[in-house]
């Protein structure tokens, strides 16, 4: 569903196209301004504000969330409290955050980019072996395995400290 939006930005008068992009984890919006600034705005798992893709919690991103809501209807949020994880490992920073939950015997870890976007679900089986679930083939065609990898060997760490 597209819309039009009109925004004030630094006393500037701006309109734009707003198009909803499906998604379970956020409300996103790609929008494109009368001025050919073009981004994607998703709202934030955790505290349910809206972000600019790449940028953060922008000025514009908070504008285009009260505009989106308002032209949308209600834009329901229910928090998720995500664990964020940092290590150093062989001198490179890996970063993620993550929401575990389970579903029937099955250790299910929502993985969020640093940016805060979310990017898969990791299910661990039980004969040792995890499954990759998205929100479309796009994300799961570009995955990075060296990340994966890593990830899957941190998550049971977790798992096994809070019991």
């Amino acid at each position: 569903m597209t819309q039009i939006i009109s925004l004030q930005y630094y006393g500037q008068l701006l309109t734009g196209m707003a198009t909803e992009i499906q998604n379970r984890h956020h409300h996103m919006f790609k929008v494109v301004f009368d001025n050919d600034y073009e981004n994607v705005f998703f709202t934030d798992v955790e505290s349910g504000q809206w972000l600019e893709e790449d940028l953060g919690f922008t000025e514009l991103a908070r504008e285009v969330g009260k505009q989106v809501k308002l032209v949308s209807g209600s834009l329901f949020h229910v928090p998720r409290m995500l664990t964020w994880h940092r290590q150093l490992i062989n001198d490179a920073l890996i970063s993620f955050g993550f929401f575990n939950y389970m579903k029937d015997k099955y250790k299910m870890y929502e993985i969020y980019h640093v940016n805060k976007k979310y990017l898969y679900t990791l299910v661990e089986m039980d004969n040792d072996e995890w499954q990759i679930l998205g929100n479309n083939m796009q994300v799961l065609e570009n995955i990075d395995r060296d990340f994966v990898e890593q990830v899957i060997q941190i998550l049971p760490l977790y798992w096994a400290n809070s019991r």
